[in-house]
């Protein structure tokens, strides 16, 4: 029913203090975890998305607005606009577009609240987050300590690296592997001095506690011959090369060291133990810096070693990611599953890097992702064939590599295996299973006939090894280039009730208390016009906008960056009455006549007939409300 109106001399809605608001807001999804919506409204404001789009890539002023290339989907004339007043962007080609939250997701591949944490950090706006229970406070002022401290950490590493003459044998494999000053500091390399406790005297120093020390990771402590600590801790990392090793976000969170004494009695590599913060499985090393590349090119060259990696990366080959150990974990394989669909295996050609090939596969496999083998010369691995022989000659390896399935059939090839009944058959029972994985049922049953064709089985008997295997599971959703959300259909009507909301809370507060119908069942799009109306923030505003747009899914946040609110018509209130009244008028007359068509249906009970006649008599007359509200204006 339409509620009665009055305008004010500026033309302003004016509701009656009785006016009925429904009980409740709706629901919106994607709800904003942990942090404070103060906080998310105060980086909004702080962080102007031209300045953020613009150290990402060129933008070039049009008119009032900014323009580039798409980075979202492969364009040659530039359909990327940035606004600076409504402080959005929108591609015209893709349909991309949202506030600076949605452009640092997505440019990024990451979550809301890392883009919200990204973007503090960029402005200096500390991050309040809200009140937890006392477990959770404590675990996040660890987290933040451990943090600090491992920034620490890595200073402390590198400048020993860079200024202290017993870094000098560090500093001279470094040279040898090709890495100069520039490529130590852009990786922040450091030196780990050959000192048992010179490090713990620096933490303590800065005023950490030896609780925060002992499960930092950083030291280890000595055990009794019972096998429990003394309480007395060293440095964990001694006389080693020093690899920190990031989160995707960009946070110091572990350490990798490599021996220098040849001769030394002690693993080559030494890496943090799991930590808060670290988890070994869960962490690619150099996601940091690559993942733009990765993105770009979609596809991973996976390297063994960070000094392979960093090699390949500063030669130009940037799409490249390291595990940390010889095997893809599943938690590592989906994390890369955000940024490509298809890696490069380039592990050492010895049996231990083939070991790891094999063990990688499942975890990728399982991800829907192709996997390829690249094959480098005997004896080379990327940084050595790229020192020798160029990044060219690396690339050109990278794109001979073989499906890793063809790669297995080459390799059983050139052992003789294909002639030896036994081989055959244990080439199978390997095969079998991993081929279960693939998750494309024509990719799998063609990949099933060429290795049937290739080792002379029949597809019967290769299908038994088949089964012995897991289930092939459907690949996770992944936003990949070119797949941009679109923006939702919305009635015309609707969309312009949507504007109107939009830029006035007036409006917004008229509309709330429009209960019958509500407004989610005018017609297509209403329910984003009540999560419109029912914003808690003020949304005429682009800062608070972008905190209301964030709480919505991809394709609500899409539409809602198609509405044009730059020019908004001025009878604006008469505009919002005739409007609702044409469209809720539409909509009741609608189920009325779907209720007429309920009545005829033949076997309806008495008491059945009765309610459907009184709905009706219901409906018709809220229709004739609604005409006479309109007539009545």
């Amino acid at each position: 029913m339409c509620r009665p109106v009055s305008f004010s001399p500026e033309g302003k809605l004016q509701v009656p203090v009785d006016s009925p608001f429904p009980s409740r807001r709706p629901r919106h999804s994607g709800a904003v975890p942990r942090i404070a919506e103060e906080s998310i409204q105060r980086v909004a404001e702080t962080c102007d998305i031209v300045e953020v789009i613009g150290s990402y890539f060129p933008l070039k002023r049009a008119g009032t607005s900014y323009r580039a290339i798409c980075p979202f989907h492969k364009e040659k004339s530039p359909s990327f606009h940035v606004n600076p007043q409504r402080q959005t962007f929108h591609c015209f080609g893709c349909g991309a577009g949202g506030n600076v939250f949605r452009f640092v997701m997505d440019y990024e591949h990451i979550d809301f609240p890392s883009a919200v944490r990204r973007l503090a950090q960029r402005a200096g706006v500390p991050i309040v987050e809200e009140a937890g229970g006392p477990e959770d406070d404590r675990r996040a002022d660890l987290r933040k300590r451990l943090l600090a401290m491992h920034a620490d950490a890595a200073g402390w590493f590198h400048h020993h690296l860079l200024k202290t003459p017993s870094a000098q044998v560090a500093r001279d494999y470094l040279k040898s592997r090709g890495i100069n000053g520039e490529i130590a500091k852009s990786w922040q390399l450091g030196f780990a001095p050959d000192s048992w406790d010179a490090l713990i005297y620096f933490l303590k120093e800065k005023r950490y506690s030896v609780e925060e020390i002992a499960q930092s990771g950083l030291v280890s402590s000595r055990e009794d011959e019972n096998g429990e600590g003394d309480g007395h801790f060293y440095a964990r990392f001694r006389g080693r090369v020093m690899f920190p090793i990031y989160s995707d976000y960009g946070e110091v969170i572990g350490f990798s060291g490599r021996v220098l004494d040849a001769e030394a009695k002690t693993a080559k590599y030494v890496n943090s133990p799991e930590t808060p913060l670290f988890i070994k499985g869960k962490v690619l090393y150099g996601l940091h810096k690559t993942k733009r590349a990765l993105i770009e090119a979609g596809s991973a060259i996976v390297c063994e070693g960070q000094i392979d990696l960093i090699s390949a990366y500063e030669n130009g080959v940037q799409n490249v990611i390291a595990p940390q150990g010889t095997a893809f974990t599943p938690d590592q394989a989906r994390l890369l599953r955000r940024f490509v669909e298809s890696v490069t295996l380039c592990f050492d050609s010895d049996r231990a890097g083939q070991e790891a090939v094999t063990r990688s596969l499942p975890a990728l496999l399982d991800c829907g992702m192709d996997v390829r083998v690249a094959r480098l010369p005997s004896g080379e691995d990327p940084d050595s064939m790229i020192r020798k022989q160029g990044a060219e000659a690396f690339q050109s390896a990278i794109g001979g590599a073989l499906n890793y399935f063809d790669h297995a059939l080459e390799r059983m090839a050139e052992s003789g295996a294909m002639l030896d009944p036994a081989k055959i058959t244990a080439a199978a029972r390997k095969l079998g299973p991993f081929v279960a994985m693939i998750s494309d049922a024509v990719l799998r049953e063609s990949t099933a006939r060429k290795i049937c064709s290739r080792i002379g089985i029949t597809e019967a008997a290769f299908s038994s090894h088949m089964k012995s295997g897991p289930a092939p599971q459907a690949a996770p959703e992944t936003p990949s280039e070119g797949a941009a959300v679109r923006p939702r259909e919305m009635a015309e009507g609707i969309r312009m009730l949507a504007r109107l909301a939009m830029a006035s809370p007036d409006i917004r507060t008229w509309l709330k208390g429009q209960t019958t119908p509500p407004l989610r069942e005018l017609g297509e799009g209403g329910d984003i016009l009540e999560k419109i109306v029912f914003a808690s923030q003020d949304i005429e505003n682009p800062a608070s906008r972008a905190v209301f747009t964030a709480q919505l899914d991809a394709s609500e946040e899409a539409t809602i960056n198609t509405l044009d609110l730059d020019r908004l018509p001025e009878n604006t209130a008469e505009l919002v009455r005739s409007g609702w009244v044409g469209l809720a008028s539409h909509s009741l007359v609608a189920k009325r006549e779907a209720t007429k068509i309920r009545l005829r249906e033949a076997g309806l009970g008495l008491e059945e007939q009765i309610r459907l006649q009184g709905l009706i008599a219901e409906l018709s007359k809220q229709i004739l409300d609604l005409q006479s509200c309109l007539s009545d204006g």
